[in-house]
């Protein structure tokens, strides 16, 4: 695979799962990296989001609030190095839907909404590769049924690679997964 652990550690991202070399390459051309300090928060819920985080090193803990006041946060799991947060709103653009809280310093990977928007346009093949990723992730929820006439779209993976249907497609994706959340309390 990769020499370069910044384009192993993209590689891992399902997205981004197929491409090819030379677009990796072109992904890691809009990232930064960033220091991260511990009791610090990468993010917090409802901020707006601005791209997509890799652990480099250190170690991540995600959360959400609990809904009502003086309750206590809820913590949904631990990133290790490798692992990423913020994929949907990468795509979307819509405010975080948890927290983020630094447990151990580190250094993280940032690959930023804007850049990444404009990226897809001038590679339609990442761009088609996230949208297939994105119809998969839908095709695989068991109890997901979708009522629209793009339904044959999604679940043969027709659907055109551009930005307001991977809006759209994550909506479906995170709308699922808060019914799941609010089913299993």
């Amino acid at each position: 695979m990769a020499d370069n652990p910044k384009e192993a550690s993209i590689a891992t991202i399902p997205f981004f799962k197929g491409l090819p070399a030379p677009d990796l390459m072109a992904i890691l051309g809009i990232t930064t990296t960033k220091s991260i300090e511990a009791g610090a928060n990468l993010f917090s819920q409802n901020d707006p989001s601005d791209g997509l985080y890799v652990l480099l090193s250190g170690k991540l803990q995600i959360y959400i609030f609990s809904g009502f006041s003086g309750g206590a946060p809820k913590v949904l799991a631990e990133l290790n190095p490798g692992q990423y947060v913020g994929e949907m709103g990468l795509l979307d653009g819509q405010n975080r839907s948890a927290s983020v809280k630094v447990l151990q310093d580190g250094e993280v990977m940032f690959i930023p909404t804007v850049g990444f928007a404009v990226l897809l346009q001038s590679h339609p093949h990442i761009a088609k590769e996230v949208v297939n990723c994105l119809c998969d992730m839908i095709n695989n929820q068991p109890k997901l049924i979708i009522r629209s006439e793009k339904a044959i779209l999604i679940k043969e993976k027709r659907l055109a690679a551009i930005l307001p249907n991977m809006k759209a497609l994550c909506t479906i994706l995170r709308e699922h997964n808060k019914n799941l959340a609010i089913g299993s309390k």
